[in-house]
């Protein structure tokens, strides 16, 4: 269709939306809308003064807008940066994106090539989902051979629209010989802005920043005509970001959208974006998005969240150090639990003390795999271990797949202690039992002897196996250390597990639901001495919940008291999560310490039961901020769940 068509259509479109809006405004204003403030499209149902909300205006009228603008593609082009930007403006649904040209390489009188590059530029731009509008740039309009594959292409190589009252104006700062403005394009302006002096402002785009030359080039005559109005300019070509004010008007030169550029930093001017507009009452407001910091709103999905799972499982070291004299090895299990295969980079910064058999290392672990690496350490000088300084380990893990972004890795740093350490091998198994306790020694480290001891040191087992069970009827101290075939063991761990008598029922004749308190104000950092206090109220509740106790906000206590009912004989684990402190008795013995001052976590604690009643009371005090208070078990055949409260 013709420009004049294409103009008036949206001059038509633009009177239809502004029509409907104020009949749907209206009408929605004058029925259910009330409360409404400063915006016919917002309501509410407080009518008090008071409002849990600021006075601030909403910005987003119907007569607002906002458009995406891309900068220079070409001139030394990154191939790719482009396509990536038109994904990342397809994440912000703008209402239309300008450009400031520059769109193909251009400077060519081969007719086939020039047409080759244009369909390759379509081909990127595509996926767009917004209305794009073209401004002829010297990569696309600098030959007669170029400017026809425009016309044929895409008609005018100058024009204007308007859009919700602002007035688009397009230039072609070739037209001519040199960089200038034809005097066919002045009069076309001339004759435009004389047609359109209602528009609440002007927006002009343009390839060259003609401002910046000193030179006569027909911009002189573009300010003459846009004087005594409200306008922006937006210019590109240098691929170097400038703002600048002429005539208290804002002039913005863009940066690159691809084009050529050493990229050296937004306080260089040089940096890939996307000019982000927003048409307000006051103008328009310029931001400018880097393309790395729009996030596509799929980053993490099921394709990535294994891999990114496992890379954060792999960056938590098992680091096991052995000891053979002064001389150390240290071991590190890498998990991949991907279906990739997964890289993993180190370097080893060490001190004067010390010298390693490896700096560098690079090693790949296959999908569904684990690697172990050793590195051995020597002093360098006779100085006491004690004094030594940890090694340093840089390090990044990542994927080489064709798929993912290259910057899909994680970095960091592992600081690593030159004392033998216990820290990853594991005693399995609750710290008390009743009648017989299964208790598993687990490490992860490949090739190494297992050593342990069930009467002190008198009698040492061995084992080769990763895994080793033992079998406790009485109560014991396992003690254990870990030995590889060069004669390097780690430090000593021990554990101790008691046999103990579970605590007996007691009766309780026609328990209610729910438990009795008792409530105490004050500003309390820990749990009271309830014995010294006296309460400001007293009842009954169906369920752990301070906030429908408490009379204030903040600083109060409450003790509540029971009974719970244990389904059979066994251990239970207890688990106390609270903001702030609190404080579980069973049986008039303290199973969970979780006092202090604290936000909103768990503590858990052992406490072998007979089955049937037992006193059970909670201490609760809460501070400042949030106040939550909840009580589960588990148990004998029985997943953690709520504690059933009794009085």
């Amino acid at each position: 269709m013709g420009w004049s068509t294409f103009k008036d259509k949206l001059l038509i479109m633009t009177s239809i939306k502004k029509t409907f809006t104020f009949l749907f405004i209206t009408l929605v204003g004058s029925t259910f809308f009330y409360g409404q403030e400063d915006s016919p499209a917002f309501s509410h149902t407080l009518e008090n003064a008071e409002k849990p909300w600021t006075n601030k205006p909403f910005h987003n009228k119907p007569e607002n807008f906002q458009f995406a603008i891309v900068s220079d593609r070409t001139g030394g082009h990154r191939e790719g940066v482009f396509g990536k930007g038109v994904e990342k403006i397809n994440q912000l649904y703008p209402e239309f994106v300008m450009s400031v040209g520059d769109l193909i390489e251009g400077y060519t009188k081969n007719d086939s090539l020039i047409n080759e590059q244009w369909d390759e530029f379509h081909k990127i731009l595509n996926p767009l989902s917004s209305r794009f509008f073209y401004v002829a740039g010297n990569h696309d309009y600098s030959n007669t051979t170029m400017s026809k594959q425009w016309k044929e292409r895409f008609g005018k190589d100058y024009y204007y629209f308007i859009y919700k009252g602002v007035l688009f104006l397009v230039m072609n700062t070739n037209d001519g010989d040199g960089v200038l403005i034809s005097e066919d394009q002045i009069e076309f302006l001339k004759e435009t802005i004389a047609q359109n002096t209602d528009v609440r402002w002007t927006m002009v785009f343009m390839h060259h920043p003609l401002w910046v030359y000193g030179e006569l080039n027909g911009f002189d005559q573009v300010e003459e005509l846009l004087a005594g109005r409200k306008y922006t300019m937006f210019a590109g070509h240098t691929h170097r970001y400038l703002h600048q004010v002429r005539n208290n008007q804002n002039h913005y030169v863009l940066a690159s959208t691809g084009g050529g550029s050493k990229l050296r930093g937004p306080k260089f001017g040089e940096f890939d974006h996307i000019g982000w507009v927003t048409m307000t009452d006051d103008g328009p407001k310029l931001a400018n998005i880097s393309l790395s910091g729009i996030i596509d709103h799929d980053v993490s999905n099921e394709i990535t969240h294994e891999m990114t799972s496992s890379l954060i499982d792999a960056s938590n070291f098992k680091t096991l150090v052995m000891a053979k004299g002064k001389d150390r090895k240290v071991l590190m299990v890498l998990n991949n639990d991907s279906d990739s295969i997964m890289y993993f980079k180190g370097q080893l910064y060490h001190n004067h003390h010390l010298k390693t058999d490896v700096s560098r290392f690079q090693i790949s672990i296959p999908a569904k795999s684990s690697q172990q690496l050793a590195i051995r350490t020597s002093p360098i000088v006779d100085m006491d271990e004690s004094t030594w300084n940890p090694l340093e380990l840089e390090w990044e893990m990542g994927y080489d797949v064709t798929f993912m972004d290259p910057d899909f890795r994680l970095k960091g740093t592992e600081i690593i202690e030159m004392k033998p350490s216990v820290t990853r091998a594991v005693l399995q198994g609750e710290s008390i039992f009743l009648k017989n306790l299964q208790v598993s020694i687990e490490h992860p480290y490949d090739g190494l002897l297992v050593k342990y001891s069930t009467d002190g040191d008198s009698t040492w087992q061995s084992t080769t196996q990763m895994t080793e069970t033992l079998t406790l009827s009485a109560t014991t101290n396992v003690k254990a250390f870990l030995q590889d075939k060069d004669g390097f063991q780690s430090a000593f761990f021990n554990r101790k597990y008691e046999k103990v008598r579970p605590s007996k029922a007691v009766k309780v004749r026609r328990p209610k639901e729910g438990l009795t308190y008792a409530y105490y104000e004050g500003n309390f950092t820990a749990v009271p001495d309830f014995t010294i206090l006296s309460p400001i109220k007293s009842g009954t509740v169906l369920e752990l919940d301070p906030d429908k106790i408490g009379e204030r906000l903040d600083h109060y206590a409450i003790q509540y008291k029971g009974y719970i009912k244990v389904p059979a004989d066994g251990v239970y684990t207890f688990y106390l999560r609270s903001d702030d402190g609190s404080k579980l008795y069973l049986d008039r013995e303290l199973v969970v310490d979780h006092d202090g001052s604290h936000s909103a976590s768990t503590k858990k604690g052992l406490k072998a039961l007979k089955k049937g009643m037992h006193p059970i009371q909670i201490d609760y005090f809460e501070d400042f901020l949030g106040e939550e208070l909840q009580l589960f078990f588990s148990g004998p055949a029985m997943e953690k769940s709520p504690v059933p409260l009794l009085h």
